[in-house]
């Protein structure tokens, strides 16, 4: 017992910590008199108190990401360079900040469909769960994946097609969803890149991801398939959101898109909650000391990532500036891309290779959209097909989904998705920059 009570304060002072962070990052996007640093101290301070809850897994990538950024640290105070002291601390604060305030739109945004409601199938059925499990999932993120699969499975098990449906149509909202870990980790590390760029290339993409799948699906048997229904009235809160993020971004382009949502999504969930639940502020409370504890995993990758970037910022910084190209434009953005995939496949966190590229890049002044787009797809490409990426391994927990059976199914969607961006890159490239 009194184990479960110290566990209990621990992670309650870690969420605590969490939800002061967010708004210090929040009111630091547009006041910056707030220190950036504060938010980075707090979020340490979280992660240390969390480390006890990191999966064995992550954990040794974390120590990995520490190392090799303390030895790129030690590596620049022995080549007589100033280390980055500073992003080492928040290089990743704000990407954090917002990931801790989308958890809030949780309590209010959930798709309906439940009790004995009759599932649908056959075509309609896979293109509707597709669609709705990408529109929530672009603001609800990995719950609305096993609000869905709860409800679909059938004697306790996904099928092949149900699968593939769940991982792509999740994973693809990656692309353009500005309240995904993806997009947050994209402008941190791709910093000017502009929204409006970005959901150009980067919703075209997610539509041609769609109908791979479901035209993939449509060559076989559908009458059996066993979807989730689409209610289009309750799509509201996705339609609300980011309709004040664009107009936001559109009225005035130099605010920050990780600000805007940091301060909007637990605005949004606390003027809505009263009138969903007769006990908002117990709700909001739940949230900050047992929900937001469970980015544990996260967290870690996260804090180690922006550690790594730190150290690679100043081994790069004493080898004279050393790129991996001449340039970068849409064919070396198709080379990242392809290599974020396959180290994927390894179960190399989307965030490491970003804050990895995004480092060794910076001399060469990249347009920050094709790079932050580069790193969309590499993240909603690899989430998919990696048996080892966070969405899939928590599926083959809950539903015995085989490894192997993961890249089996889906290594020629990734295959193609890899090409079609590519070729958006190159377009985008000529079209955009000349």
């Amino acid at each position: 017992m009194r184990a479960q009570a110290r566990r209990r304060r621990r992670r309650g002072v870690a969420g605590m910590a969490l939800a002061v962070a967010m708004a210090c990052a929040g009111v630091h996007a547009f006041v910056p008199v707030v220190p950036i640093a504060l938010a980075g101290a707090l979020t340490w301070l979280a992660g240390v108190l969390l480390w006890p809850d990191v999966a064995s897994r992550t954990r040794r990538q974390v120590l990995a990401l520490l190392a090799a950024g303390g030895g790129g640290l030690a590596w620049t105070v022995a080549n007589g360079e100033p280390p980055a002291w500073g992003r080492a601390l928040a290089g990743n604060a704000a990407l954090i900040g917002m990931l801790s305030a989308v958890g809030f739109l949780r309590l209010i945004a959930a798709p309906a469909g439940g009790g004995e409601e009759r599932l649908p199938s056959g075509r309609r059925g896979v293109v509707g769960t597709l669609l709705g499990l990408h529109l929530f999932g672009a603001v609800v993120n990995l719950s609305t994946v096993f609000i869905m699969a709860h409800r679909m499975v059938r004697d306790g098990d996904l099928d092949d097609r149900q699968l593939r449906v769940l991982t792509r149509g999740f994973a693809s909202a990656a692309f353009w969803s500005p309240f995904f870990a993806a997009m947050a980790a994209a402008l941190t590390y791709a910093p000017g890149a502009r929204l409006g760029s970005l959901l150009m290339v980067g919703l075209p993409l997610a539509g041609v991801a769609l109908a791979v799948t479901a035209v993939e699906l449509a060559r076989g048997p559908l009458a059996d398939f066993r979807g989730y229904p689409l209610h289009w009235g309750s799509l509201w809160l996705p339609g609300v959101l980011a309709a004040i993020i664009l107009t936001g971004h559109w009225w005035d382009p130099t605010l920050s898109v990780l600000g805007m949502i940091t301060v909007l999504a637990p605005m949004l969930t606390a003027a809505v909650l009263p009138f969903r639940d007769p006990e908002p502020l117990r709700l909001l409370g739940r949230q900050v000391v047992a929900r937001l504890p469970l980015m544990a995993n996260e967290l870690g990758l996260f804090l180690a990532a922006g550690f790594l970037a730190a150290g690679l910022q100043g081994v790069v910084a004493t080898l004279g500036g050393w790129v991996p190209f001449d340039h970068f434009g849409g064919l070396q953005a198709g080379m990242v891309l392809a290599l974020m995939v396959l180290v994927s496949l390894v179960g190399v966190h989307p965030v490491i290779g970003i804050a990895a590229f995004g480092t060794l890049l910076a001399p060469l002044s990249p347009d920050p959209s094709l790079l932050a787009m580069t790193f969309l797809t590499g993240w909603g490409i690899g989430v998919a097909v990696s048996p080892l990426s966070g969405l899939n391994l928590a599926l083959q927990g809950a539903y015995e989904v085989a490894p192997t059976g993961v890249l089996r199914l889906n290594w020629r969607y990734g295959a193609v998705m890899v090409v079609a961006s590519t070729v958006a890159f190159v377009l985008y490239a000529r079209l955009a920059l000349g």
